[in-house]
């Protein structure tokens, strides 16, 4: 975090368990929040980026898509054997000529979050 800092990136820390310093509620919470104190203008500058597990990545591209901004998802959650022989890391992606299966450790790890077919 300092090093986010020292490049400018607010950072903030979100809990529920009542820590001093945090944010009590989920991470998408505290952004949701962020996003909304924004002008259009400025949130037109934003692109998230997430990583973590599939749930909060579902949730943070809706919270994404719901404010029409960019994002980008990491789901290196997925990868088995990361050089794509096995194709246990396949999801689901949206394309213009249709659904197609995208093996995380060879087309990614990071997709277009609008893409991903959350299932």
């Amino acid at each position: 975090m300092p090093l986010l800092e020292s490049w400018g990136v607010p950072t903030r820390l979100t809990s529920l368990s009542d820590f001093e310093g945090c944010y009590r509620g989920l991470v998408t919470d505290l952004a949701n929040d962020y996003l909304d104190s924004m002008d259009d203008d400025a949130r037109s500058k934003i692109e998230i980026f997430t990583c973590g597990p599939t749930l909060m990545l579902k949730a943070v591209a809706e919270l994404a898509a719901s404010h029409d901004i960019p994002c980008q998802a990491s789901l290196e959650e997925f990868m088995a054997c990361a050089v794509g022989g096995c194709a246990g890391c396949t999801v689901e992606i949206s394309t213009p000529e249709g659904p197609a299966m995208k093996r995380v450790c060879v087309d990614g790890p990071v997709f277009d979050a609008s893409t991903v077919v959350w299932g």
